[in-house]
């Protein structure tokens, strides 16, 4: 990334922000359909669910991505995190959630897939970078829509918490806020 890059995160405060069409556009072009919320969903949780942050990506004053984020009591966790495709590959993801993690003054959370194939090894090596540890307790992410199954992931923490005491609390969370399963 150039030098002269300025990378900003800001939160959108009003779910009728037309930040939030380039976000819904980067979010269903990144995750598959089984990893992703039905967008007007998203944009209902930023009306009605105030734990739930949009967080909107720029560098150097343009659009660049987004983050979705919880903030709970002990920790963050970042749902969806990506790179618009117009803006991939200039270095900004790092720098985007290094000024993510500044904003955060608890521990922050996040879903991997299982290191099995080249991409998910270079996902987590990207947050290793970061600063982020790699928990190894079996975690499977609940489905966003009825009927779908359950996915195989790993989780990984940043900051001061420690997933071999708290994992079933963070789960737990995560599972009942984020994701509705009791």
């Amino acid at each position: 990334m150039s030098l002269s890059a300025v990378i900003e995160c800001r939160p959108v405060k009003d779910f009728s922000d037309p930040l939030l069409d380039k976000v819904e556009k980067t979010y269903n072009d990144s995750f598959p359909e089984a990893e992703r919320r039905v967008f007007s969903l998203v944009k209902e949780l930023v009306k009605e669910e105030p734990r739930f942050t949009v967080y909107t990506l720029f560098k150097n004053g343009a659009y660049a991505g987004f983050i979705t984020a919880w903030q709970f009591e002990s920790f963050a966790y970042v749902e969806h995190f990506a790179i618009d495709e117009s803006a991939r590959n200039g270095g900004i993801g790092a720098e985007a959630m290094k000024q993510f993690m500044a904003l955060c003054d608890v521990p922050v959370i996040l879903e991997v897939e299982i290191p099995s194939e080249e991409m998910s090894k270079r996902r987590i090596g990207f947050y290793e970078r970061l600063g982020y540890a790699l928990d190894n307790h079996v975690y499977y992410q609940p489905p966003y829509r009825q009927g779908e199954e359950f996915l195989e992931m790993r989780l990984m923490s940043y900051g001061n918490i420690d997933l071999q005491q708290s994992f079933e609390e963070v789960k737990d969370c995560i599972h009942r806020y984020v994701y509705g399963v009791k």
